[in-house]
């Protein structure tokens, strides 16, 4: 999975042990990676699916703490493991298995039949070498993957590869053009999804991603003809761009989701007045987002003030995931989500959820991070409010400021 605006998010979430399930030496929660090397050695386990330098990977990228597994590197297992596999391997680690997709079964068996058939060759030393180094890299920068890049542009030059060689370079090629946009990179991610595609080792998920890239890159023709070029991946549809009604140029604007149930979804451009606003930076992959969703509508004090003044905002990377996104405002009616057009438009990175923005007069006037479950730092979002004039008091008797609604524009 590419880095992405829920991986702050994602990693707390994921802060939680697994429960005790053995009585034989080293058992759940792992605290370290040599009691889970053992631990695996002697029981068997999904992992046992995955190629050893994928199963390797994965266990050099776990961060281990105290109390367990603290992240989940997902991107290293996704392409070898089935969903049910991927779910069976969380719930071995942590407390909470998310809904991660992987291979579906008649994929894991092709490459599965194909590697046990020595007609999927092994990683080379020096293509393990460069991906090993590029994935330890916590802040990749276009110097730190270089060496990667370099043998992306080679294999995509060479056109002789069929092995796990190409899937690993194809998966950082991806990666790669998502991080830095530029057409040489997507040239190359593209060049060797084909060659992928044309040997028979295209997953679902490795199609999704190309389509994915295309679409954060602006692609949007290139993302459509890809799309219907391959109906056997069952892709999200490309949505449709109305911007009939464009903003003047300079006017914040957010893409807003059409509410119908049709095949293909349309997204609308609308000015967003900072007049009195607040806006919730999200994603409905954050726990802790969804929990600030579903408790803000229904609370006596935040529910009225947030109906009236709050705007639901998530990164323009969505823009490759308004199936989804129409999915959870049809589900979520008081906390729909717009899409922002332009990250360079806003004063904080839109990277981390949630967040919460107060705007007055056009002004950012505070700035609230992260939702607890148990509303143990609600003081501070009350106290953002206050200042903004729309609550009264910050105090346990707190209540909604009387302003009318003085904001102008699309909710």
């Amino acid at each position: 999975m590419f880095r992405s605006l829920a991986v702050v998010c994602f990693a707390v979430l994921l802060w939680m042990p697994a429960r005790a399930a053995d009585t034989d030496g080293a058992m759940p929660p792992f605290v370290t990676s040599t009691a889970l090397t053992d631990w695996l050695a002697r029981h068997p386990s999904p992992l046992d699916q995955a190629p050893p330098h994928a199963r390797e990977l994965f266990i050099e990228a776990l961060d281990f703490g105290p109390r367990g597994v603290r992240s989940f590197p997902y991107a290293e297992l996704a392409p070898e493991l089935t969903t049910a596999e991927l779910a069976e391997v969380q719930r071995l680690l942590l407390a909470e298995a998310l809904p991660l997709p992987g291979l579906e079964i008649e994929e894991a068996a092709r490459l599965r039949a194909a590697r046990a058939a020595g007609a999927l060759a092994g990683p080379s030393a020096r293509v393990l070498a460069a991906y090993r180094d590029w994935r330890r890299t916590a802040e990749p920068t276009e110097m730190s993957g270089l060496a990667i890049d370099r043998l992306t542009t080679e294999q995509a030059r060479a056109g002789s590869d069929a092995g796990e060689d190409l899937r690993l370079l194809h998966r950082a090629a991806l990666e790669r053009a998502e991080e830095f946009r530029d057409d040489a990179r997507l040239d190359t991610a593209r060049a060797l999804h084909a060659r992928l595609h044309a040997e028979g080792l295209v997953t679902r998920q490795d199609h999704r991603s190309l389509q994915r890239l295309l679409l954060v890159s602006g692609r949007i023709d290139e993302a459509r003809t890809f799309t219907a070029g391959v109906p056997e991946a069952r892709l999200p549809a490309v949505p449709r761009f109305d911007v009939s009604r464009s903003p003047e140029q300079g006017t914040v604007r957010i893409w807003r989701i059409d509410g119908d149930d049709g095949d293909v979804p349309t997204l609308r451009k609308h000015p967003l007045d900072l007049g009195l606003r607040i806006v919730v930076v999200t994603s409905p992959g954050c726990g802790f987002s969804r929990a600030a969703a579903a408790a803000i509508p229904s609370d006596p004090i935040l529910g009225p003030i947030f109906a009236r003044h709050a705007v639901w905002l998530i990164a323009p990377d969505a823009i490759a995931d308004v199936a989804a996104l129409r999915a959870w405002n049809l589900r979520n009616p008081d906390a729909e989500i717009g899409i922002a057009v332009d990250a360079a438009q806003w004063p904080v990175a839109l990277d981390t959820t949630p967040q919460f923005l107060v705007f007055r007069d056009g002004q950012l006037v505070a700035h609230v991070s992260g939702w607890r479950r148990d509303g143990s730092d609600r003081d501070a979002l009350n106290a953002a409010l206050a200042q903004a004039g729309l609550l009264h008091s910050t105090s346990g008797s707190a209540a909604p400021a009387n302003i009318g609604d003085t904001t102008s524009g699309h909710r």
